[in-house]
């Protein structure tokens, strides 16, 4: 699992919290949740480009990579980052693929919605966990942007300390996340496109010939 998990890392810890806003949010709690999961819960699909980026603690540029994402409810994605990270996340609903060409590896495990290991499940699918996995604030920022922050509850798992993601004129315009390393990551989407037809052969993952597998059982 801790295999899986950094691996996890690996492909989306990449640059900053480029404006970190020091104002106490100025609304928490029920009306928050219900406000996110709106937004997130009015697209059945979603397609984007984005950026990711990542800084270390100490504010150094780690890495930059481009990739291409396309997401359906429930639960299914497909979100595949460009050389030098040359990797690939693809969901069906109830099994995840991650395959990392360099190390010419497929790692293979349940997928449990419960859990917030990757930016793609938050977005697509686990909006209805929300409020059981974190505290959510809200705060307008002006020129029709609104902020949230998730901070995860205490008794659930994730790798991340919060999260934020901003919204314009309700798109989603950009994610960003501070690990339990105090490494800082951005996600910029551009080419937003919502509730487009998706072939739905993008989610079920063919395995290269010549690669490991790795089959990892979730702990119990």
């Amino acid at each position: 699992i801790m295999l899986v998990l950094s691996s996890l890392r690996c492909l989306f810890f990449l640059l900053s919290l480029l404006s970190f806003i020091v104002s106490i949010p100025v609304l928490a709690s029920s009306e928050a949740v219900q406000h996110l999961t709106r937004l997130l819960g009015q697209n059945q699909s979603v397609e984007a480009y984005f950026t990711q980026y990542i800084l270390d603690a100490s504010g150094s540029r780690l890495q930059e990579t481009k990739g291409y994402m396309v997401l359906a409810q429930p639960n299914r994605f497909y979100w595949q980052t460009e050389a030098p990270f040359a990797q690939v996340l693809v969901s069906n609903g109830t099994k995840m693929w991650l395959y990392d060409q360099d190390l010419e590896q497929v790692m293979v495990q349940p997928l449990d919605p419960r859990t917030t290991h990757t930016p793609a499940l938050l977005l697509n699918g686990s909006s209805r966990q929300l409020d059981r996995q974190f505290q959510v604030y809200k705060q307008d920022i002006g020129r029709d942007v609104v902020q949230f922050i998730l901070q995860p509850r205490p008794d659930t798992e994730s790798l991340y300390q919060f999260l934020r993601l901003y919204f314009k004129a309700d798109q989603l315009q950009q994610m960003q996340l501070v690990d339990s390393m105090e490494q800082k990551t951005s996600l910029y989407f551009h080419q937003l496109k919502t509730n487009i037809a998706v072939d739905s052969s993008i989610f079920k993952f063919q395995i290269p010939p010549n690669v490991d597998v790795i089959e990892a059982i979730p702990a119990i």
